[in-house]
């Protein structure tokens, strides 16, 4: 299968009052901002602001969601290795590394 893109662009607004921002999959259309602006490239800023916004929620959401089904335990600075303070710590009877080691630097 060929990479398919994620491209970011701007087009003219359908009122023809600015342009929009416009995410594609590929030759599909994704999403359109509903605001207007002024210029193709404050469209296209706009959109790239709101567009890794929403990959770094989701992506933060699965990484908290990984590191709890892996530890049982609410993720803190420690199990998403936050620090570089840190060594990885192994769990009792685990034969792969859990996580940074506790120290004693305050987080």
């Amino acid at each position: 299968m060929p990479n398919m893109l994620i491209t970011v662009e701007s087009d003219a607004a359908s009122d023809s009052w600015g342009f929009v921002g416009v995410v594609r999959v590929g030759e599909a259309q994704a999403y359109r901002t509903m605001e207007a602006f002024p210029t193709p490239s404050e469209a296209m800023e706009q959109m790239q602001h709101i567009l890794s916004a929403v990959l770094g929620e989701m992506l933060a959401g699965a990484e908290w969601r990984r590191v709890r089904e892996r530890t049982g335990e609410i993720p803190t600075r420690r199990e998403l290795g936050l620090s570089v303070l840190h060594a990885p710590r192994q769990r009792e009877g685990a034969d792969e590394p859990v996580g940074p080691a506790p120290s004693t630097v305050e987080d």
